[in-house]
């Protein structure tokens, strides 16, 4: 058993001898990769920017962290005005880097120009403020040009309605008759005058035939010719069966030549490693 655990071992090692270079490749690129640089990593509002016209619910899109973080404010106010006059609208407990800080909801503010201030409190209590000025509040979207012509009506398109057509009264016809003109015989009467009659006697000794007669005589007709086709139906199936049973028996043979091959060259294989690494 040892020298089989000795054996495994080495050809492991083996195949694993070609890969060293290639990891060692890998180690040395991830390595010396560069460190990844984070964006947004100051605190700040960057959107809106200054100099911006706002209307309506406003997203405020900016970075707020701060190392210990506590918490961070949004304020406004509308200039000219000091700093006391700075109104609280949202904030948070957790930092933000890139990403949306609040919503300032300045469509029903006083038309006029306003300052956003961002504020980053630490843990102790100190903080960074971030100003945002001259953001102009009430004036919104510029009006749409219009034109001074005439807006013109279209002309509808007359349909065309295609006038009833009258339907079709259908009518008899009668024939005029002839005088000396004789009626049209009928199917049963024309079969009446060419069939002739039998006599008495010959319907007497003719029996009618029947449709169990007519039956009985076809099914005696198809026993006599089916007899031939039974037997050459029963030839075919033996000879398929014979070669049926003769290909599987050669399947089996070349299944145990090969197996028996197989155990052959293991064995040789198992007696040359044997020699080679005892």
């Amino acid at each position: 058993m040892d020298f089989f655990r000795s054996l495994q071992m080495k050809m492991r090692i083996a195949r694993l001898l070609p890969l060293l270079p290639l990891v060692a490749l890998a180690i040395l690129a991830l390595g010396g990769m560069p460190q990844p640089v984070y964006a947004q990593a100051e605190s700040g509002i960057t959107s809106p920017a200054p100099g911006s016209i706002i209307s309506g619910d406003v997203p405020i899109i900016g970075t707020a962290t701060i190392d210990p973080f506590q918490k961070y404010e949004i304020y406004f106010k509308q200039d000219p005005s000091g700093d006391d006059a700075f109104i609280y609208f949202g904030g948070g407990t957790s930092p933000v880097i890139g990403g949306q800080l609040g919503s300032w909801q300045a469509g029903g503010l006083p038309a006029g120009t306003y300052t956003l201030r961002l504020r980053v409190v630490k843990a102790d209590g100190n903080y960074a403020e971030y100003f945002v000025p001259n953001l102009t509040v009430g004036q919104g979207p510029a009006p749409t040009p219009t034109s001074s012509q005439p807006t013109e009506t279209p002309t509808p398109t007359p349909t065309f309605t295609p006038a009833p057509q009258p339907t079709p009264v259908l009518g008899q016809v009668t024939q005029p008759q002839v005088e000396g003109d004789e009626p049209t015989p009928t199917p049963a009467q024309v079969a009446a005058v060419e069939q002739p009659a039998q006599p008495a006697e010959v319907q007497g000794l003719l029996p009618t035939p029947t449709p169990a007669s007519i039956a009985a005589a076809d099914t005696t007709s198809g026993e006599e010719g089916g007899g031939g086709l039974t037997r050459e139906l029963g030839e075919a199936l033996s000879f398929q069966r014979l070669r049926t049973q003769f290909f599987n028996g050669m399947r089996i043979s070349a299944a145990l030549f090969i197996g028996i091959a197989a155990i052959v060259v293991g064995k040789r294989l198992f007696v040359w490693a044997w020699r080679r690494y005892s």
